[in-house]
């Protein structure tokens, strides 16, 4: 019969020892072996006698060229700049009537897919052709305009005007469709 193991297999290398220097402590961290300070490649060299790499600067070499110029950097030559002759003064309405017009063009949309969804969901005719079309049509136009609007660069007076006409859109939606 088989004799019982306590353990695993110890398997063929069983009762053999350890190659040479397996019985040698590891070195401190940063050290050799023979205690030589390692560098950051991995090779040695004696204690205190690092040199600078060649192209790396001594920091006394970088504080004797001073700060960089305050300000914003030139653009090399040749480069297009272009910068707005004014800033922009509608800055705050703008941005109130942008806000504005995605409110209202994000309920015409949600009103457009009630239109579209509706029929099917209440099992009912549906509200006819004509009025999908008008839905979907103030839909993407409201959008559109609140996309123009809310665009960085689009001139001031155009983003007004878009998103003045997304609450216009909106009117004559619901003129036409809702209260007939």
């Amino acid at each position: 019969m088989s004799q019982a193991s306590s353990g695993p297999d110890p398997g063929p290398d069983h009762g053999r020892t350890p190659p040479d220097g397996w019985d040698v402590p590891t070195p401190p961290r940063g050290e050799s072996a023979d205690h030589r300070p390692a560098t950051a490649t991995g090779s040695f060299v004696a204690p205190g006698s690092w040199t600078r790499p060649a192209g790396v600067p001594r920091a006394a070499d970088r504080r004797a060229r001073g700060r960089r110029p305050a300000g914003r950097p030139t653009p090399p030559a040749g480069f297009p700049v272009t910068r707005p002759p004014h800033p922009d003064r509608l800055a705050g309405t703008r941005r109130r009537l942008v806000g504005l017009a995605r409110v209202l063009a994000g309920g015409t949309v949600v009103l457009a897919v009630v239109v579209v969804v509706a029929p099917w969901l209440l099992g009912g005719p549906g509200p006819g052709t004509d009025t999908v079309v008008g839905h979907l049509v103030a839909a993407v136009g409201a959008v559109g305009a609140t996309a123009l609007a809310a665009h960085r660069r689009t001139r001031p007076v155009v983003s007004v005007v878009a998103a003045a006409a997304v609450p216009v859109i909106l009117f004559v939606l619901l003129a036409v469709v809702w209260w007939q």
